[in-house]
């Protein structure tokens, strides 16, 4: 049951931010939807909403991290190594924290 709910977790966990990350980006950049960034003195939004491109930018980067987290974890889970399921979902996690420190910088 462990080890079920272990590539459960790893998978769902990088799968949703790597869909949520990738399916922005591809929306914006490739089919042309528009950007909307408006950030004002009177809310601190992150540093990378100055501009389009490198919003474009860090959405690409942590998308492109996360799917690689999630080719990785399904990978391992095929060839039956626990153990590397296990560092994937560590790096899912702490991959996850360098998300909000990232929005966290103003």
């Amino acid at each position: 049951m462990n080890r079920i709910f272990l590539a459960f977790a790893a998978i769902l966990s990088s799968g949703i931010f790597a869909y949520s990350y990738l399916k922005e980006w591809i929306s914006i950049y490739i089919q042309g939807q528009p950007l909307v960034l408006r950030p004002t003195n009177e809310i601190a939004y992150p540093y990378y909403h100055q501009n389009a491109e490198l919003y474009l930018t860090v959405t690409l980067i942590f998308g492109m991290i996360f799917l690689l987290l999630l080719l990785a974890s399904l990978y391992f889970l095929f060839t039956n190594n626990q153990k590397k399921i296990f560092y994937t979902f560590v790096l899912t996690m702490l991959f996850i924290l360098a998300l909000m420190i990232n929005g966290a910088i103003k």
